[in-house]
């Protein structure tokens, strides 16, 4: 993977494909880590990762050490625990550097106006006046004049550098609160987010007229995985899976964990089908992605589908309701597929379990 791959993809479904294809070509590990550091890097989402990594490679090869100690100083959820506050900190020193400028500054021209007052009475008695007094008194007041007028510029510097600087810190602290605020194992939009995103759409889609599809994913028989497994592995297997769902989802899109091992999707501008290929396709490579290298195929995930459409005069439970129907049929039917449902009723899509 070339640091020019590293823009996001025009669809992000060829970023889940090419990743996938990239570890399976590489022979590199195939775990939750890895996978969702190559997703990190090619999805352009984060430039201080994406530095790092190119700047490895141009020395060299990017060794497994290298993955591990760059996905826990740039992905793993625990770096966040005291993100907030030395971003905090940090601009609270940027702010106190800047008073202290400003305080300089004030001082400084106050201290170089009394002067020039003095200059100035001393050049109006006329008893004490010559010439060379006269020359002086220019020469010190045009140098004052010359040395505000540097002070000037370098505070005027220093003022564009702290505005960048605590632009930038602001960014940060609305980067770091948003992921704060997400679920901590997937690192995605939580339920109550959601719920209250697909309250806005339908209300978009009620005055634009413009589709709108919910997708409900639910892991077949995760339970017993998280007990082969233990339940550090199964986190880290929900995050793998939600990274490639959202791998597969749109810019307008909203993935989110939707509670234990559910997700959902909400799809603006969409008709159902179109989001039901989607989730076959996000449903295909992770049937045939062993998360957890294990004999018999045991490392494998499945997952069930429903989706819907939205129609007039639908709430989000409506909407919701008939995904989760769908999602019912899905695992009535034998799991591990993808069941678009109407009001009529069910309606597979274009393509069954392998």
């Amino acid at each position: 993977m070339s640091s020019a791959q590293t823009k996001p993809f025009e669809h992000h479904a060829e970023l889940g494909d090419a990743i996938i294809a990239h570890l399976r070509a590489s022979a590199l590990p195939a775990s939750p880590r890895d996978f969702e550091f190559w997703f990190a890097y090619q999805s352009g989402h984060h430039p201080a990762l994406t530095a790092a990594v190119d700047a490895i490679r141009l020395k060299g090869g990017l060794k497994p050490r290298d993955i591990e100690r760059l996905h826990e100083q740039h992905l793993s959820p625990w770096r966040m625990s005291e993100g907030v506050d030395a971003i905090t900190a940090t601009l609270a020193e940027e702010l106190h550097g800047l008073a202290a400028t400003l305080d300089g500054a004030i001082g400084t021209t106050r201290s170089q106006r009394e002067t020039m007052i003095a200059e100035t009475s001393d050049l109006t008695i006329t008893s004490a006046l010559t010439l060379q007094r006269v020359l002086v008194a220019i020469d010190r007041l045009s140098q004052s004049v010359k040395d505000g007028q540097t002070r000037c510029a370098m505070i005027e510097a220093r003022m564009s550098a702290a505005t960048r600087e605590i632009t930038a810190l602001k960014l940060q602290l609305n980067a770091v609160r948003s992921e704060c605020e997400a679920d901590p194992v997937t690192s995605l939009a939580r339920r109550t987010s959601f719920d209250a995103v697909l309250a806005k759409a339908l209300e978009a889609v009620a005055a634009s007229r413009q589709p709108l599809s919910v997708v409900l994913c639910d892991l077949d028989y995760f339970a017993t995985f998280n007990e082969n497994f233990g339940a550090t592995v199964a986190d880290r297997v929900l995050r793998t899976v939600g990274m490639l769902l959202n791998s597969y989802a749109g810019a307008d899109d909203t993935v989110a964990r939707f509670g234990g091992d559910e997700f959902a999707v909400i799809m603006p501008h969409r008709r159902a089908r179109e989001a039901a290929e989607c989730a076959e396709r996000f449903r295909q490579v992770l049937m045939l992605h062993e998360l957890v290298k294990h004999e018999n195929g045991a490392g494998r995930v499945t997952v069930s589908v429903g989706v819907a459409d939205a129609i007039k005069g639908d709430t989000p439970a409506f909407l919701l309701r008939r995904a989760s129907n769908g999602l019912k049929v899905a695992k009535k039917e034998g799991r591990n597929r993808v069941v678009e449902m109407t009001p009529d009723g069910p309606t597979w899509s274009a393509v069954r379990p392998a």
